[in-house]
Formats: structure tokens, sequence, C-alpha cells
């Protein structure tokens, strides 16, 4: 059916029922939504809409700022945060290497986390990555390995700032 009648959200559709947090970005007129972000319960951003072929949840509904007030446990952001939300979804791609040479780090939060530090080739230059591993399982498991591949989610902020991997999975053969 959806050959016939294309998915209004096929980018994301199947993310919708991960989201924990709405951000929504209402006309200040209308009250009618304009740009919605999507949030996990890790509060990552794992959607925004509308965005390319996905014309959204929330802008493709018919509440307006009065129903999400009366609706939802609502608070208000101001609109430069909201952009700061929006433009991160953008500095975020997939990202997946092989390392053998890195250098494993600690931190005494919840219990103390395992992460890794390294330097990779980033869109043709050498660039310090930090690698956050979403599992503690794969935390501990880096102890044992020489050579590790890793997948996540890369950001980047600048040349002058390292790279970080966000939901890093530790990916076994």
């Amino acid at each position: 059916m959806s050959t016939i009648i294309p998915k209004a959200n096929p980018d994301f559709e199947e993310k919708i029922d991960f989201v924990e947090t709405w951000i929504v970005e209402l006309d200040n007129e209308t009250g009618i939504p304009k740009r919605e972000i999507g949030m996990d319960k890790d509060g990552r951003i794992i959607l925004k809409m509308p965005y390319k072929k996905n014309y959204g949840f929330w802008t493709d509904s018919n509440l307006v700022f009065t129903d999400f007030k009366n609706e939802f446990d609502t608070s208000e952001i101001t609109k430069d945060t909201f952009e700061n939300y929006w433009n991160l979804f953008e500095k975020t791609e997939d990202f997946e290497i092989e390392l053998t040479d890195y250098k494993i780090q600690s931190t005494g939060a919840d219990g103390g986390h395992k992460y890794l530090k390294s330097k990779v080739d980033f869109k043709e230059q050498k660039r310090e990555i930090i690698i956050l591993f979403t599992n503690k399982k794969d935390e501990q498991r880096i102890l044992d390995l020489n050579k590790i591949r890793v997948r996540g989610k890369i950001v980047d902020d600048g040349i002058e700032q390292p790279l970080t991997l966000y939901e890093t999975k530790l990916i076994t053969e």
C-alpha cells in the first residue's frame, strides 16, 4: 500500500515509536506546529521533521498550541535553543571504523565508564576522536581486544574540537 500511498515519514517511520521527548516549534500567531525534533530515552536526537521527504508527525496533525498545553506536560524553550537542537541533527552521520591504535580511558560516572581516544582520518584530515559506548558490556569487551571495529553516530563540532562517536556499538565478526 505504501507504493500507492507514499509514507509520510519514510526515513523516520520506524523511529517515531522510540521518541520519548518531542520538541515542537509552533508558529507564534497561529499556534500551528512548524518543525519538530524527536529525542530518545537517553536524550539523543533521532529525528527532525519536516526534513527532506518527511512531512512530520506533529506538523501533519490538527493540534495547535492550546491543545499541546491542555493534553501534554509542556515547557517552553527559546528559539535559539530550538535552533541548536535542530542544527545538531545535521552534524551527525553514521560512521564505522576499525582501530588498532587507541587508548582506553575511564570516568567515575555511573560506577565508571570506559571510552576510547584515538586518531582517525576523517574527510581527508587526521582528527582526534572520542568514542562513547552505548552498552557497558562493550566497554568491558574492549579490554581484551587488540583490534576493534565500532559503529556509531559521529559528531563534528569543527576542526578545533575532537570528533565524538555516540551510540557506539562494538562490531564483532
